[in-house]
């Protein structure tokens, strides 16, 4: 029996909003000019800028022009809705000469896909991938007592060798995360880790290892360790004592404490710890990093699923991918906390990172609301070769490096549904790289599991590289009857008895406001997702030994190949891509919340059609022991667990009211349905 017990990494650098006596953390995300393609001498100062737009960051340019324009790959012939290319972004700063003794980084939380950035018109640094941090330190780019530009040049172009390929979202390009300026002192805390090697629900143990970064002359440090409690008590303050520090990144490491009587962190109870790390040099400080961690042990069974703190726990769960009408990727950290705040809503406990490494707000909301946390590499449909590998590899070490201090996260995700190699088409390249990445994940966190999402094992071996089996299955939608999922499960038990398993991704289309009162089978209505959710629903829990499932997907989002009801947009989604919810997010909310709710079915669906006399079909969903319906004032009788009731509408306006019971509680829900004669 394998138990996973927490290590946190603190990334430093990471967008803390902090500013201390010694180092200090910026937002720039405001006063930048954008020009949408290449242009000439962008990186130099004395460039006309009157063609240049105004932006504030996140930025995105394809907020618009997802529709209008067709392009070809070289290569892939991949038709392409949006443009895909160069675009550069200026802005300037000014550094006084009060600050010519601290060491500037630049700190970007995600461009998307290639980034390329200068200073003063000299090259500073480039970053591959479109979802991770980086950072570069621009102190010698940089004149003091003087305006600095920045000039980035970001890329969303395919390319071959960059994951990934080729995927079924919407690839916005920009500078779609925040931007900070760094000042520190000559030597700082280059990353802390804090480890919780055992943990029980006696006692918890805590590790550290920290490096510096040191280009000064103190030959004399120390580190000052506090220890807070979830309600800000300081449990206890440790020193250690650091001579002639090496002026390269070196590591220090020191058991530091043993926490008696842990509070364990939980979805219901999801509480947090806090270090505050100091670097001293005589008694000052010259760096300051503060972070929150958690404690709690987890683990997978092939039998009985999942286990938190002892627990078992059903992992009830929704993907998430990060774009929204309006806004494409460039969300705020408001708007990102708004996507998990209703994913909580609506009684889920686990959400799918998909497919790629998240905005950290993103990741903070999830400690700090109580959601666990699959976060995977855009590793998508397709793999290349060498350098593509490479690149995966980067990419699966920066989402680990900068995300591993996160307690909500429990599996890291490797791939999702590479079912191509090419070219040509050879799948052992993708059985040699989820080798390999898995190596990786497994060197730098053996504490959380791994996975890869497919639709199939693809005959190569590969879903036994991993930890846990993630299926995606659409049958029902795709092909097949909603019965054929249950089906399929029981015979990958049988052939595999001892895998761990997980349901990656289930899910099926509608468009909100389109009703039929007998659907047809994929016919986007709202009905037919319904029924196709909660036969999936009931397969689910006949199956306690799949851990858990994440709907495809919390919220529709952009596709350009998509070419279904709404063209270019997967309409998957528990809510509509601007959130506003659908018939299908109450039915969970139904069977995932305690707190009592009750929804008439359908608000989106305000006119009926029919004849007079006919009886028409309610329903609500609800949680509660019984829900009791009026029409136009009148009671049409009180029902339990199965709320459906035969009403018959007046010609006209008509009202409906459902109230639900308890124990003493009561909710209400109501619509008005305007009924035409036919």
């Amino acid at each position: 029996m394998r138990i996973r017990y927490n290590t946190i990494v603190i990334f430093l650098l990471a967008a803390i909003p902090i500013i201390t006596q010694t180092r200090s953390i910026e937002c720039i995300n405001n006063g930048w000019i954008f020009h949408k393609g290449e242009i000439p001498f962008a990186t130099e100062q004395n460039i006309d800028e009157k063609d240049w737009q105004r932006v504030n960051i996140p930025h995105t340019w394809n907020v618009d022009d997802s529709y209008d324009k067709r392009g070809v790959d070289d290569g892939w012939d991949i038709a392409y809705y949006y443009y895909r290319g160069a675009g550069w972004y200026r802005k300037w700063i000014k550094l006084n000469e009060a600050e010519s003794n601290k060491r500037i980084h630049i700190h970007f939380e995600a461009a998307n896909a290639v980034a390329e950035v200068y200073v003063n018109g000299k090259f500073v640094g480039k970053h591959i991938g479109g979802y991770s941090e980086f950072k570069f330190e621009i102190t010698d780019f940089v004149k003091f007592n003087d305006i600095n530009l920045i000039s980035v040049k970001v890329d969303n172009s395919y390319h071959y060798d960059i994951p990934p390929q080729r995927a079924d979202y919407t690839m916005y390009g920009g500078i779609y995360r925040d931007v900070y300026l760094v000042k520190t002192d000559k030597v700082f805390i280059e990353q802390l880790l804090i480890q919780t090697p055992d943990v029980s629900s006696n006692v918890a143990k805590v590790k550290i290892s920290t490096s510096l970064n040191n280009k000064s002359n103190f030959r004399n440090l120390s580190l000052r360790f506090s220890i807070y409690d979830p309600n800000g008590k300081l449990l206890e303050i440790k020193n250690q004592e650091i001579f002639n520090p090496s002026t390269n990144q070196e590591k220090y490491e020191f058991d530091f404490t043993t926490i008696e009587k842990p509070k364990l962190w939980n979805p219901d109870n999801p509480v947090l710890y806090k270090i505050k790390a100091e670097l001293l040099s005589d008694e000052k400080t010259v760096d300051e990093v503060t972070d929150k961690f958690g404690f709690r042990f987890f683990r997978f069974d092939a039998e009985k699923g999942f286990f938190l703190n002892g627990k078992h726990l059903r992992l009830k769960g929704v993907n998430r991918h990060q774009d929204r009408a309006g806004f494409g990727w460039a969300l705020s950290n408001e708007q990102h906390l708004e996507d998990i705040i209703m994913i909580k809503s609506m009684g889920a406990n686990f959400v799918r990172m998909a497919h790629y490494q998240q905005d950290k707000s993103v990741l903070d909301a999830c400690d700090s609301l109580g959601l666990l946390v699959w976060e995977e590499i855009p590793v998508v449909t397709s793999v290349g070769r060498e350098n593509f590998k490479n690149n995966a590899k980067q990419m699966l070490y920066e989402m680990i490096t900068q995300h591993y201090n996160h307690p909500s996260i429990i599996v890291w995700g490797l791939m999702n549904e590479t079912e191509r190699s090419q070219p040509p088409d050879d799948l052992s390249w993708n059985y040699d790289l989820c080798l390999e990445l898995n190596g990786l994940a497994k060197k730098l966190d053996s504490n959380r599991y791994t996975t890869q999402a497919q639709m199939r094992d693809l005959g190569t071996g590969i879903l036994k590289i991993i930890d846990i089996r993630g299926w995606n299955r659409y049958f029902g939608w795709y092909y097949g009857v909603f019965e054929d999922f249950g089906k399929f499960m029981d015979e990958q038990k049988a052939l595999d008895p001892n895998q761990l398993t997980l349901i990656s991704e289930y899910g099926a289309g509608s468009k909100k406001g389109y009703h039929k009162e007998t659907p047809d089978p994929s016919d986007f209505t709202e009905e037919w997702q319904v029924m196709y959710h909660r036969s999936m629903l009931e397969q689910l829990e006949d199956r306690s030994w799949i851990a858990g499932a994440c709907v495809w997907n919390m919220f529709d989002f952009a596709s350009e190949e998509k070419q279904g009801n709404i063209k270019h947009i997967n309409q998957k989604g528990l809510a509509t891509w601007d959130r506003s919810p659908k018939d299908v997010f109450y039915l969970y909310q139904s069977k995932w919340t305690e707190k009592p709710m009750v929804y008439i079915v359908s608000h989106s669906w305000p006119e009926k059609i029919g004849a007079i006399a006919e009886m028409k079909t309610i329903k609500v969903f609800s949680n509660c022991e019984s829900v009791e319906l009026f029409l136009n004032g009148k009671s049409l009788g009180k029902k339990e667990r199965k709320f459906n009731w035969q009403v018959q509408f007046v010609a006209g306006s008509n009202s409906l009211k459902a109230i639900g019971t308890q124990e003493n509680t009561n909710v209400t829900d109501e619509i008005k349905i305007n009924y035409s004669v036919k």
